[in-house]
């Protein structure tokens, strides 16, 4: 790889966090929040400087290729093709040995940084949902926010890739979805159609004898999430009435 894309994103990630030390400092010195509300701050502060590293190296002001220079002093292997993913951050190398080793990811620095700061921001926020004074119970505000995060991460990770993915990896998707059953490897297989829709997110590979949805589980799941997460907010909703009610009559 070349020297920019060796040391770019970690000089980026460098300074921003360089920069974000001394505000942080002044508001712990003059505020002092609790240990909680300091943790969510500092994953907010990561997840920030994650993505804007990130999208400032990988996608806005480096050409995608440029980024991802090339895989040996030699070039033994050049460069296919650059998928660019906005977010999640991402930029992925293909190379002409991917197809055994897999693609590269010179904003993978920036990418662990955004997830790790997420991480932290979402058990900070939760954690100080969870034990602050309501009229609601805690299992309940505890099953909402956690159906609501699995709910995110089934999106974030499962359907968003998914639904980025170029007309070439949709095909092998389709092709891969058809041989995982044994029976099927050695069957030459004919992928008549696909259809990509947004929302519902749908992507529909449609066979001679048949159609298969790539993501109808992972919107399942999100439906079931949802759904969840809805029945467990009307259960908070009626507790703060009943608790208003109680507290009215014993006013």
């Amino acid at each position: 790889m070349s020297m920019l894309a060796f040391f770019g994103l970690p000089l980026i990630s460098v300074m921003a966090c360089g920069l974000g030390v001394v505000p942080y400092l002044m508001w712990r010195a003059r505020c002092r929040p609790t240990r909680a509300a300091r943790w969510a701050a500092t994953g907010a502060f990561l997840t920030v400087v994650g993505y804007a590293g990130t999208v400032l190296y990988g996608l806005a002001f480096t050409a995608p290729a440029d980024v991802c220079g090339q895989q040996t002093l030699d070039d033994d292997f050049p460069l296919v093709h650059v998928t660019v993913d906005a977010f999640p951050p991402d930029v992925a190398c293909y190379w002409t040995n991917s197809g055994t080793y897999g693609p590269t990811h010179p904003t993978a620095l920036g990418s662990w940084i955004f997830w790790a700061g997420a991480g932290v921001l979402t058990i900070s926020l939760s954690y100080l949902l969870i034990t602050r004074e309501s009229r609601t119970s805690r299992w309940v505000r505890a099953g909402v926010i956690g159906a609501l995060t699995v709910a995110a991460a089934i999106w974030v990770t499962g359907i968003d890739p998914a639904l980025d993915l170029s007309p070439t990896d949709l095909n092998d998707q389709c092709l891969y979805r058809k041989t995982v059953p044994p029976d099927t490897k050695l069957t030459r297989i004919e992928i008549l159609d696909i259809r990509r829709t947004a929302f519902p997110p749908s992507i529909t590979c449609t066979y001679p004898d048949g159609e298969a949805d790539l993501v109808a589980d992972q919107w399942t799941a999100v439906l079931v999430c949802l759904t969840v997460s809805g029945a467990l907010t009307a259960v908070a909703l009626t507790e703060v009435v009943r608790a208003r009610r109680h507290t009215g009559l014993a006013g």
